[in-house]
């Protein structure tokens, strides 16, 4: 990315996402801004041509990447945390920068993002972060029962999700799924399957741009099975 097209890639970006913050009276250090914006600049410049985003303007990324990140926080529990099928990073790199002294764990089946990953954590000195390329349920080398909470925000049905983050979470742990507002019929599907799982709905809208998201928390049994 020419130098000129990212320093106003970066104003964009840094106009966006700062209104944004102040629409929900979010604060954040200086030196997390860093990270996120050089984060971001390597997203656009790097990860844009390797296919790890279909985004293209500094309004969407600041919307629909960074705020859309952010959302998941408030539900997390303490504890090792999984990024399942994290792409280039999202909500993974953005839950790890807010919240350094966690665990994080990368996951993903595609080469280029790994690469693209391994890159960033390099470049912003991420710490307790590991980078795995794999496909979940297939001979994959995650621990089992260890994570206190899977997040996800790909486009798996919930059921397929649980199925491949049940074996990971440990007893009474969490999978976190980021879905838009049509989830209903993916819920009643999963309570028919699943009906003693506690699932728990938190509508949301981003800022801003009001769009419908939801967040989708299900617990595992407190006991070893799920």
């Amino acid at each position: 990315m020419a130098s000129h097209r990212k320093e106003a890639f970066i104003e964009e970006f840094t106009y966006w996402a700062r209104q944004a913050l102040a629409e929900l009276n979010l604060s954040i250090s200086q030196e997390k801004w860093t990270q996120f914006v050089r984060y971001f600049a390597l997203l656009k410049e790097m990860g844009e041509p390797l296919g790890l985003t279909a985004l293209k303007t500094p309004k969407d990324y600041a919307l629909k990447h960074f705020m859309d990140s952010l959302t998941v926080i408030p539900y997390l529990p303490p504890g090792p945390l999984l990024d399942l099928g994290t792409g280039a990073g999202l909500p993974g790199v953005i839950i790890k920068i807010m919240q350094p002294e966690r665990e994080v764990w990368l996951v993903d089946a595609r080469k280029k993002a790994i690469s693209f990953l391994t890159y960033v954590a390099g470049v912003l000195k991420l710490e307790k972060l590991k980078i795995i390329q794999a496909k979940v349920g297939q001979n994959d080398p995650l621990p089992r029962k260890y994570f206190a909470v899977v997040v996800c925000r790909a486009v798996k049905e919930l059921l397929t999700l649980w199925k491949l983050s049940a074996p990971l979470v440990r007893p009474g742990g969490q999978l976190i799924a980021m879905k838009g507002p049509k989830v209903e019929e993916e819920i009643e599907k999963f309570k028919k399957t699943f009906p003693d799982l506690s699932v728990e709905t938190h509508p949301l809208k981003l800022p801003l741009s009001q769009d419908p998201r939801t967040i989708v928390v299900i617990k595992a049994s407190p006991s070893s099975g799920n």
